[in-house]
């Protein structure tokens, strides 16, 4: 007897494309979710080597941290100092004050960021891309300044655009001009990138890094720098709050004047 071949019927076939569908529905988001979380574990690893930077540069330099370069009068810094001219700002700007212990400017981009900044290097060329910022509320200040070295963020992740799609190429973040301003709507912070799950690896003046949600950040003024820029304002430059006399910064941008202190 002749053995009769059967193929697959047309309903079949859409049957069998309506499950490949679904399963793709299903496990597509899955995929991405995994890939992302690997972005953001890379992420964290090069503020990790950043962290251990800073560790170093401390040591180094009287357990200070790197400053606010300026050549304006009066200093923008806390440290008092004036550069002579542009170029000597290079030298000194953080990321170039830590590269001789990061040796790798590949550690300064997030694999999650679409529109790293181009910076300039040591010698004023603008060969390094940069996915990350320091927070003025620390700079200059010795270690012995600090009360809670491991709640003070240092360095941080930033935004390539705002959101009028202007490129960001800020080297600091002020959180006394707006730049920690978390927007519910649009689920995004002014200026610090909480691109990570929505949220953004942080790293800390003793060294470590961690991941936080952008609420936890501007509800604390230690995780904000507020306490510092309080204790330690810099009035003729706007760095500080309405506590600190002769502070004329009474913006609602200010994120420190929402605080309260002893």
């Amino acid at each position: 007897m002749k053995q009769v071949k059967r193929g697959f019927t047309l309903i079949e076939l859409l049957v069998v494309i309506a499950v490949i569908a679904v399963l793709a529905a299903i496990l597509f988001p899955v995929f991405a979710q995994a890939r992302e979380k690997a972005r953001q574990t890379s992420c964290l690893s090069n503020e990790r080597q950043v962290g251990t930077a800073i560790l170093m540069y401390v040591q180094d330099y009287d357990e200070r941290l790197f400053f606010y370069a300026a050549t304006t009068t009066p200093s923008r810094s806390r440290t008092g100092a004036i550069l002579p001219d542009a170029a000597s700002i290079n030298p000194v700007r953080w990321w170039n004050a830590l590269m001789p212990y990061i040796k790798n400017t590949q550690v300064l981009v997030c694999p999650s960021d679409d529109l790293p900044t181009l910076s300039k290097d040591a010698t004023g060329n603008t060969t390094i891309l940069r996915s990350y910022i320091a927070i003025r509320a620390a700079e200059g200040l010795a270690l012995t300044s600090v009360d809670s070295p491991s709640e003070t963020i240092v360095v941080t992740e930033k935004w390539g655009k705002d959101t009028s799609g202007n490129p960001i190429a800020d080297s600091w973040i002020e959180p006394f001009n707006g730049d920690f301003k978390y927007d519910s709507i649009l689920d995004r912070m002014a200026l610090a990138a909480n691109r990570h799950s929505s949220g953004l690896n942080a790293t800390f003046y003793d060294g470590h890094v961690k991941w936080y949600k952008p609420q936890t950040i501007v509800a604390s003024k230690t995780l904000t720098g507020c306490n510092l820029i309080h204790a330690y304002p810099l009035v003729s430059d706007g760095m500080c709050d309405v506590s600190n006399a002769g502070c004329a910064n009474t913006s609602d941008d200010n994120i420190c004047n929402h605080f309260t202190y002893p």
